[in-house]
């Protein structure tokens, strides 16, 4: 633990990132003096850093650590090498991760609300920070992703709740374990466990590992949150030491949603808690996964002491995350949307969702591999399964294939080929000026269209988006 006089200076390096420039702001909020460096400097988060009165310059300069920071950051996004990391170890600078700062400067002394999980931690996360909102808590929240129910992705509250996503990924090169060590987790949420991150973890093993350890770190007073029906997440609930509580559509869950029905709006659930009824909820977003998020946010909500009436009205009105099942736009009959899905189970309920929710009309997957695990062949037999959902789909290039490293790279032409075996419409096409020219020619009226990646994907969602708005000007 470290302490800062109050006009400190701290440096970030790798500023740009959603969590890191978040840290930024928050760090700028408490009246530290802030800069940071990065090597993708631009809009949005460009913008939000300098109006939060952030300095921040493009690449990385050991000149720029003189005179010293009082403390500098280290995101995880840079090694050795880097020649601001160089000079901090050469010149024995005082250095902490990403999550070291938000646990010692902002989460101690509140009590913490961790969501953790393989997939849906982002939008439960939203969920719990407006659930708490709403309900006149004014909680304290860290997102990694832009909640459309804030104006930014974090917020400093004066009231005793912090919900903040807890990342199962590294915390920096000199600290090669999970972020979510760090969050002194008071309620812990555990959407699920799988396999991912193949650059970090060795195999599910290692992961489980990991979620054992967080588990282990709950307070007897505090709460265990978990998903039910997870076979891996099962095993690890008996050694918690704090009471814990099942969520999901299951019968034997303690907070179980009932009676759901689904349609292009939403899905209308009736919320039970051990088989008693305690009302009827609605959600704006699709999909079975989405009640489960629902679910634990209102899990948390009712520890928290808020009532069934305001959890509802809360529900109700929350907008979701950017870029998870994001609606681009309805234009000339075709729906667009973007969504993050990056992992063959999340890709999986983002299509079956959608499918649940427009029956009618081709369902188009528009997938981009981009992350580190998706440059390996790790998963290649799971996404024949998991596209099932969708009538035709569309893979694009791997955008950085040497995130392969020495493993079989991710082939988007033996995907294809096994796609098209079992009848299914697919192509593997490269560049955005192909994907863009195939739904031009082919997408019609009534047709949905998911764009799906955790990277920018050339930013072929927006320009299919004003292609439509333009064809339909000139119509």
């Amino acid at each position: 633990m470290f302490q800062l006089r109050p006009s400190a200076h701290i440096h970030l390096i790798a500023i740009c990132g959603t969590a890191m420039g978040s840290l930024a702001g928050m760090l700028r909020e408490r009246g530290f003096r802030v800069t940071g460096s990065d090597t993708h400097v631009y809009p949005p988060m460009s913008t939000f850093l300098a109006e939060m009165g952030i300095e921040v310059q493009a690449g990385f300069d050991a000149a720029r650590l003189e005179p010293a920071p009082d403390l500098v950051v280290v995101g995880n996004a840079v090694s050795r090498g880097n020649p601001e990391v160089e000079a901090v170890l050469d010149r024995q600078l005082t250095y902490a991760s990403l999550p070291e700062v938000l646990r010692d400067c902002f989460l101690r002394g509140k009590r913490p609300v961790v969501i953790t999980g393989t997939h849906g931690k982002t939008t439960t996360t939203a969920m719990v920070a407006h659930l708490l909102s709403q309900g006149g808590l004014d909680p304290s929240f860290l997102i990694a992703g832009l909640p459309r129910n804030f104006p930014r992705s974090f917020g400093l509250g004066k009231g005793e709740y912090f919900a903040v996503e807890g990342d199962e990924y590294d915390s920096a090169f000199f600290a090669k374990w999970a972020k979510f060590f760090y969050y002194l987790p008071e309620i812990l949420i555990v959407n699920n466990i799988e396999f991912d991150h193949a650059d970090i973890y060795e195999n599910l093993g290692a992961i489980e590992k990991a979620f054992r350890q967080v588990i282990n770190l709950v307070p007897g007073q505090g709460l265990v949150l978990a998903g039910s029906g997870d076979l891996v997440l099962a095993r690890l609930l008996p050694q918690s030491r704090a009471p814990v509580q099942t969520f999901g559509l299951e019968a034997e869950a303690h907070w179980q949603a009932t009676q759901v029905e689904t349609s292009s709006q939403g899905e209308h659930f009736t919320l039970c808690r051990q088989g008693e009824e305690l009302g009827r909820f609605f959600l704006a977003l699709s999909g079975a996964y989405n009640i489960r998020n629902a679910l634990a946010a209102l899990g948390v909500g009712l520890s928290a002491g808020l009532s069934v009436e305001q959890l509802q009205e809360g529900l109700r009105s929350f907008k979701g995350v950017r870029r998870r099942q994001e609606l681009l736009g309805v234009v000339g009959g075709i729906t667009l949307i973007d969504d993050f899905a990056h992992h063959p189970t999340a890709v999986a309920q983002t299509l079956l969702g959608l499918r649940q929710a427009h029956r009618s009309g081709t369902l188009w997957a528009i997938f981009e591999p981009a992350s580190a695990s998706n440059a390996r062949a790790v998963f290649e037999a799971q996404y024949l399964e998991a596209f099932a959902p969708a009538d035709q789909v569309i893979i694009g290039k791997v955008p950085r294939p040497e995130r392969a490293r020495s493993d079989e790279p991710f082939s988007g032409e033996r995907l294809i080929e096994a796609l098209r075996a079992r009848g299914k419409g697919a192509w593997h096409l490269p560049e955005v000026e192909q994907i863009l020219a195939r739904l031009e020619a082919e997408v019609a009226p009534g047709d949905v269209v998911v764009f799906m990646s955790n990277g920018g994907f050339g930013g072929v969602q927006t320009r299919f988006l004003e292609t439509l708005k333009g064809r339909d000007a000139a119509a």
